[in-house]
């Protein structure tokens, strides 16, 4: 499935807006600095709750021990780890590109930093060099 019709099926999905913003490789994705194969989609605890019991949905354990819920390539998270991040602040400050809002690449870019596996520390370099280009 290509990037495009990922992001079509999460507006298929009929979120509520100012609840939800996509997150991971997504803001990535929408700018083609790299491949999206899910898209991990942070929403508030009243959005997480409309979802829950929903057919499709499953509850799932991340590798830091946080549900979240999964639909095939859909994943609705209501935390993000690791960090200490304002979900409502991601949400009110996001870039909103396609109609879909996307977390800014600097938090992208922070978040990827304090993962620090190979491939975050890879897309650290790829975010710096486009922020640096992009502002020139």
């Amino acid at each position: 499935m290509n990037i495009q019709e990922l992001f079509s099926k999460v507006k298929e999905l009929g979120l509520s807006p100012g609840e939800y913003v996509l997150f991971d490789s997504a803001p990535m994705g929408i700018r083609g600095l790299r491949d999206c194969h899910d898209v991990d989609i942070l929403v508030t605890q009243d959005e997480w709750d409309k979802y829950r019991d929903r057919a499709g949905w499953v509850v799932r354990v991340g590798p830091r021990g946080d549900d979240y819920l999964e639909n095939g390539d859909l994943e609705l998270w209501k935390n993000w780890a690791p960090g200490d991040w304002d979900v409502q602040k991601l949400i009110d400050e996001a870039d909103v590109i396609d109609d879909l809002p996307f977390v800014r690449l600097n938090s992208v870019m922070e978040w990827k930093k304090l993962n620090a596996r190979e491939k975050d520390l890879k897309d650290v370099e790829i975010i710096a060099n486009f922020l640096k280009t992009e502002n020139k």
